[in-house]
């Protein structure tokens, strides 16, 4: 159902929502810059909608130079804004605008002109240079510029209506498919039959050439100038000036919402086609970035690889080393249960009475060696624990070698990605595809002396103690052994010493005796098995920070494989990732312009229900009701 709107806010609507555009527009060209690939005349056709936008009704004025556009145009202002005379006084684009007060700025070949005059509220008058002028370049300048009118007014001197150029001008206007309207200039310097004339001549060469009637203005510039500066403004110069008729065209074309709406559709359709083209282009690119993003997959899933097998192969030495400290752990544990042996009680107890008496001393100067370090190198203890360091040399080769190999790997697989990557793309990376110049070696050696520390503190440490412990507790057992020994014979002395002999008491005695004396010999295994747990738990530590060293630098190795083979790839893997976050913003955001394009064209629909009402009484001389 259509709603009625009075002229005036028919054009309030009408402006906000060409601010609106504008604004999405000039969001839009912001987006849009972002595109790689776009075709440049798709970044021009969105301008010319932001120009559109910016700009109410354009009536553009062309033809000759000489004609009189600039004076028509200083006509329809009051005054003389632009410079008008017999030789070319426009050289490029003058748009003149609604302005506070006369302004002029200049944009390449644009010139904008501010004007306060009323008419100016909701149309904008374009100048442009002479289709024939002697400068060619002006002539393509107008041509460039005609698309963006809503109406041109073709300007033709009265006495020199219709030459050829100007036929071919009114033809290649119409191809341009743009309303024309034909002001023939100077009908002052006519009378009322020949103006006749020339309108008649116009009508019947546009049907001839063109199978159409375009609306002929007969006007006088000067005439018009005249009438505008007379305060009031003289209505009938004005109205034989020919003036009216723009002016009356002018009030209609303004209050015609079909127009407007086109007005505003033009630039909401130019932007969303863009937008569409740019969409698929993102779409295209998006799809050929794919497959190289899968290439970065496939890098980064190889790295993972690697790195799972260095761990296995850090996990796998680790492992063999903590099976050899068990191992020697086992072995020194058999030493000092051999050491400690019931069977070996009576040659301890001599061995303890040697340690009172000091050939304990002498015996072990002149062997070169302990009881306790022959036991362990009988067992092995130190060949084995000897084994760790060349087990634990061989990890650092080992993932070395493995990371240099892999580095040139992936440096040649990423090398011959970038040469399948188109050039936007190609260009893009910031960075050199080749192998570190220098690999990080010092995180197995910085530890190897530390490492060496804990192997000698478990070879020489338990040997030395366990030997004090062995010294200590021989002499405690001969000391044991003498005593019980000397306790049992002073008890057998005295039952001895009575006129009557108690041989069952004397037998107990020695029974007593001889159980005391192995209950001493009985002690010797017990000390050896807490000696035993002792070593073990000792041993077990050592190799617990030994293993925790080694596993700390082993996985900073690990750590510094890994960013290694990163920094391989990393130019191809960082313009991959970067452009495949760019285009999805970039999809974002032209969906997100999209679908307020969608609204806007909404309310463009609303806008065309709507029927403008007639004002009751028109305000004289107003543009504007």
């Amino acid at each position: 159902m259509e709603s009625e709107l009075l002229p005036g806010k028919l054009l309030s609507q009408y402006e906000a929502i060409r601010r609106q555009e504008h604004e999405q527009i000039t969001a839009l060209l912001d987006v849009l810059s972002r595109v790689d690939g776009l075709p440049e005349d798709q970044m021009e056709q969105v301008r010319d909608a932001l120009f559109h936008t910016n700009h109410p009704f354009l009536m553009v004025m062309v033809g000759p130079f000489g004609s009189g556009k600039s004076s028509i145009i200083n006509a329809l202002l009051g005054e003389q804004v632009l410079d008008v005379g017999p030789i070319p006084t426009t050289d490029h684009i003058v748009i003149v605008r609604r302005g506070a007060d006369v302004q002029r700025t200049r944009a390449g070949e644009v010139e904008t002109v501010f004007h306060p005059a009323r008419m100016l509220e909701n149309l904008s008058l374009v100048d442009t240079p002479g289709l024939e002028s002697v400068f060619r370049t002006h002539d393509d300048i107008t041509r460039r510029f005609l698309h963006r009118a809503d109406v041109v007014l073709l300007v033709m001197i009265a006495t020199q209506v219709f030459t050829a150029s100007n036929l071919g001008n009114l033809q290649e206007l119409k191809a341009y498919g743009k309303r024309v309207v034909v002001v023939v200039n100077q009908i002052d310097m006519l009378d009322q039959s020949e103006r006749d004339q020339v309108r008649d001549f116009v009508l019947e060469q546009s049907r001839l050439h063109l199978g159409v009637e375009p609306l002929v203005w007969l006007v006088s510039a000067r005439q018009a100038l005249a009438a505008q500066q007379e305060k009031p403004r003289d209505e009938i110069a004005w109205d034989e000036s020919g003036f009216a008729d723009i002016e009356a065209y002018v009030k209609e074309t303004l209050g015609d919402v079909e127009r407007f709406r086109q007005k505003l559709e033009t630039p909401v359709h130019i932007c969303q086609n863009v937008t569409s083209a740019a969409l698929g282009l993102i779409q295209d690119q998006q799809g050929a970035l794919d497959q190289h993003r899968k290439t970065v997959e496939n890098i980064e899933s190889q790295i993972e690889q690697a790195r799972r097998e260095q761990q296995k192969t850090i996990d796998d030495t680790l492992a063999q080393i903590e099976k050899t400290w068990n191992e020697a752990a086992a072995r020194g544990s058999g030493a000092i249960g051999d050491l400690f042996q019931f069977s070996r009680g009576i040659g301890l107890f001599f061995g303890g009475i040697g340690e009172i008496v000091g050939i304990g001393r002498l015996v072990r100067r002149f062997q070169g060696r302990t009881r306790a370090e022959t036991a362990f190198e009988q067992h092995k203890v130190r060949e084995t624990l000897q084994q760790i360091p060349k087990i634990t040399d061989g990890l650092g080769p080992r993932l070395e070698g493995r990371d240099l190999q892999d580095m040139d790997d992936l440096a040649d697989y990423t090398r011959k990605a970038v040469e399948g990557l188109p050039p936007n793309l190609s260009n893009k990376i910031i960075g050199r595809i080749q192998t570190p110049a220098r690999y990080e070696r010092g995180f197995l050696r910085e530890i190897s002396s530390s490492l060496d520390d804990i192997l000698r503190k478990a070879e020489h440490f338990e040997a030395e103690h366990l030997d004090r412990t062995l010294r200590n507790t021989l002499i405690i057992l001969a000391l044991w052994e003498i005593l019980s020994l000397c306790l049992t014979l002073a008890v057998a002395a005295g039952g001895l010493s009575g006129s009557v002999p108690d041989v069952g008491g004397l037998a107990l005695v020695f029974a007593v005796g001889i159980g005391v004396v192995f209950f001493g010999l009985a002690l010797v295994p017990l000390r050896g098995w807490f000696l035993r747990k002792n070593y073990e738990r000792r041993l077990r530590d050592c190799r617990d920070e030994y293993q925790d060293k080694l596993r700390r630098a082993a996985g900073e190795v690990l750590v510094h494989s890994v960013q290694l083979r990163r920094d391989t790839t990393a130019p191809f893997a960082r313009m991959i990732t970067s452009q495949t976050e760019l285009f999805e913003k970039l999809r974002a955001d032209l969906t997100a312009e999209q679908q307020t394009f969608v609204r806007i064209q909404g309310g463009l629909t609303d806008l065309a229900r709507v029927k403008v009402a007639k004002p009751d009484r028109p305000v004289e001389g107003e543009i504007v009701p």
